[in-house]
Order: C-alpha cells, then structure tokens, then sequence
C-alpha cells in the first residue's frame, strides 16, 4: 500500500511540475512580448513557442530526474529541495538555450528564455512547496505513516526514536523496540515500549507486520542479519541498518561490483570534485572580504577592551590540524589570562571558567573571539565552513579512541560547523561531533553552507 502511495506521489509530483512549466512557458510569454519591451520582429506567434513545450518538457524533467527529485522517498529539507529545483532549472535552461544557436527554422528569444527561467524557478518551487507542505500534513494526520520496528537498544535507537518524534513530517512511527537485554522488557525507550527481545525478531516481525525494521543492534552475527534481510525481503517489509552498526559512521556507502562481487565502499565526498572546491573557495573569498570590512569597525572596538583590560596580545595564535592533517596557526581573539594552560596543560574552557577575561567573556558568548579567523579563510588555511579544527594534543587522543576521528581532515577546517550549529561545541561529546561533521561532508553544498553561516548567529548554545 504505501509504495503504490509512493509511485503515485512521484507521478503526482511529475504531473505538478509538467503544469508549472507550461505557466511559466505562458507567463514569461507575456512578460516577454507584452510588457513593452523592445520587439524587434514584432510579437512572434505564440503557436511557434507552444511547439518548443514539446522538447522543454522533457529537458526539464530529465534534469529533475538527475538532481534525484523524483525519489519515491527523500528526507530533504524544504529549502535544500528548492535550491535543487533552480539548480536543474538552470542546467534545463543552458541546454535549451544551445539549441536556439543550432536551430534555425524560427528565431526564439534569448531573453524570453531568461524570463522561462525566472518564472520557472518560482512556479516550480512554489508548486513542491505545496505539495510538501500537503504530504507534511497528512503524515501529521497519520495518514501515509511508515510503521517501524527498532531493533536495538542503544544510544541510536533513542536518537532515531527521537527525531521520528521531532519531525512527524516524514512519517516514521515507531511501534516496538527488541532488546538484547532481558532488563529492559516492560520499559520504553524515549516513550516507545520495549516489546521484546531481539533473539525474538522474526516472531515480532511476523507478529507486527512493520513497514519498515530498522536494525541499530551491532551485536547480532552476519548470519542473523542475512535471515533478517530475506525474511524482511520475502514480506515486503522494508529493511535498514544503522551505518555505524559496523563503526562505519557515514551514510554514503556505496556498492562497486568486480566481476559479481559486490564490494562496500565509501562514496566520493562532494568537495572531492574540483568544480565544487572553486566553487566553495571562491564563496569563501567574496563572503570573508564583506564580513571583514562589515565587521572591522567592531574588531577595532574589541581589540581596544582587550588592550585596555590588562596587559598581554590582543591576539592569540594557537596550532590546529586541517586538512590532510597540516598543523597551522588559528588566530582568535584574546580571550583568557595570560599563560592560562601553564599549570593545566592543554585543555577545553568550560562553562563559568575562571581562566576568562571580563572582555573574553562577552566575546565567547556571542561568539566574536573568532572574528580575526577571516584571516585564516583569507590565506587558504580555512574554508568558512566546515569540521572545526582541532589542536595536535587532542587529535592525537582522539585518532586512537574515535572511529574515523580522521576522516573529518579531508575538508578545510571551518570557521563555523555543522555540528557547531547544533550546540555541539566545547567539552560535548566528540562521537556526536563526528557524526555531524560527517553528515556536512557527505551533503555538502553551497546552500547548506550558506544555511549554517546564517545559523551560526543564533548559536549560543554552549558558548563559553
């Protein structure tokens, strides 16, 4: 039932965007022709565009279809879906317009193509807009709900139990947790009833009859997962498993087949591809020289508190490892006493720390001790945003206690992070930290960054 749900609303989703594309074809029609701009031909016959919808509608689509906008099941953020509707526009857009140059049985106009763009972009998003906001309800309503049976009782049962709670949206309810410990029967996790043990899978699979089984057990055998897959497969349920279950922590394994062999393997990071690195080099560049000169006025103010609270550097440079594991200079403000980690060592600040100056205080908590970081961003030893880096002493720690600690280098460290945005910051816990850092890495874009710039200015939690 749910997957003809599915293949209808990917149909539904198809039939949507053929509809915005012809008003926005009409639209940007009249705005073209019959806005008083200049026509050098006169006002083309509209019969000769209508004939163009027969090849607009396919490049669209086709591209909609590459960007993965047609998955019968996505977990993608509203604005991250929009930026992928303009992102498959333009790329439609850049197509169609080539063709104008080879074709020559009628002149289209270059500019009406803008104007189809334009329109395009805004009809089409609007369009998914509604019709995510209409699915989004009607999961509300427990209608379309995706059924789930957690097995495991761990710390990722009770995050996964939890975000299903928090976004109601996608439809995940979970109805029964299996445990490997015969203690937790009769007890719930994160309000949802420990039904059984997790040596008694096929019973409760049977029994429930689940959408989906949703596997956070690291401890069951190849062989007990092998027959969880098939019987899950034989009853058209469908089958997940935490990635980390293994200490993999990542969510883009991906299959290669040599011969018939298949082979697990990570993915390709988006900031692996050249393109994407300009890219995101030359956003860092342009927002790091508008910050600067936005904000060099206040930095002037609080190097002149700094100066004027006591003696020692306004700034302070400290070593840090980025990327590919290359140790340089952080630059923060100044804001702890004078040979704070003398008797300490190396060591995270902490709430209400002693060690802080009176100015350092303020700084921390509205996070502007990490101001002259532009400079960093500046000379290509940070991106903007990404893994915070970490100082040599505790990577060297937590590379030996930390499943793929490492992994987090290769990326320019950040300014501001993804795990940063979410509180997760200071003496919290770094297994979470990986995980978040991970996610930025393998869902990387500009609009996420952009998204985590704009988050960061809210982000207090933990700041201190």
């Amino acid at each position: 039932m749910r997957a003809t749900h599915q293949r209808r609303m990917v149909v539904g989703t198809m039939a949507l965007d053929v509809a915005m594309i012809v008003l926005s074809f009409l639209v940007a029609y009249v705005a073209r022709f019959f806005c008083g701009l200049p026509l050098s031909l006169g006002v083309p016959p509209l019969g000769n565009y209508i004939h163009a919808l027969i090849g607009i509608i396919p490049v669209y689509l086709w591209f909609f279809r590459e960007c993965r906008l047609y998955q019968p099941a996505r977990h993608m953020r509203r604005i991250e879906e929009i930026f992928w509707v303009i992102k498959a526009v333009t790329y439609a857009t850049v197509i169609l317009m080539s063709f104008t140059f080879f074709y020559r049985e009628f002149s289209y106009s270059r500019l009406y193509l803008v104007f189809l763009w334009f329109f395009s972009c805004i009809f089409i998003s609007a369009g998914r807009y509604l019709l995510i906001q209409w699915e989004y309800w009607r999961r509300v309503q427990k209608k379309d709900i995706l059924e789930v049976l957690v097995i495991g009782f761990n710390e990722n049962a009770r995050a996964f139990i939890r975000w299903a709670r928090n976004n109601p949206h996608y439809g995940q309810v979970p109805v029964g947790v299996l445990s490997n410990d015969p203690a937790h029967r009769g007890q719930q996790l994160e309000n949802v009833p420990v039904i059984g043990s997790t040596d008694r899978w096929e019973e409760f699979v049977q029994k429930l009859q689940p959408n989906q089984v949703v596997l956070l057990d690291p401890g069951l055998s190849r062989e007990v997962i092998t027959d969880l897959v098939a019987t899950c497969e034989d009853a058209f349920i469908e089958f997940k498993m935490g990635a980390d279950v293994h200490g993999l922590i990542a969510s883009n394994v991906g299959v290669e087949y040599v011969s018939n062999i298949p082979l697990l393997g990570f993915r390709s990071l988006p900031l692996d591809d050249p393109w994407n690195r300009c890219m995101k080099r030359i956003f860092d560049l342009v927002i790091a020289v508008f910050m600067g000169l936005l904000f060099l006025p206040l930095g002037l103010i609080v190097a002149l508190l700094i100066r004027l609270e006591g003696k020692g550097p306004v700034f302070y440079a400290q070593e840090r490892v980025g990327r590919d594991g290359q140790v340089f200079k952080l630059l923060k403000f100044r804001t702890m006493q004078v040979d704070a980690e003398k008797e300490t060592g190396p060591v995270w600040a902490k709430a209400d720390d002693a060690r802080r100056t009176r100015t350092g205080e303020f700084l921390r908590r509205w996070n502007l001790d990490e101001f002259p970081q532009l400079i960093n961003v500046l000379r290509g030893q940070m991106s903007l945003v990404g893994p915070r880096p970490e100082r040599p002493h505790f990577v060297g720690k937590f590379r030996e206690s930390v499943p793929r600690y490492m992994a987090r280098h290769k990326i320019k460290s950040g300014l501001t992070g993804w795990a940063q945005v979410h509180g997760l910051r200071g003496n919290t816990s770094i297994e979470e930290r990986i995980k978040y850092d991970l996610y930025y890495m393998e869902n990387w874009s500009l609009l996420l960054d952009v998204e985590i710039l704009l988050m960061t200015f809210f982000a207090f939690r933990n700041a201190y």
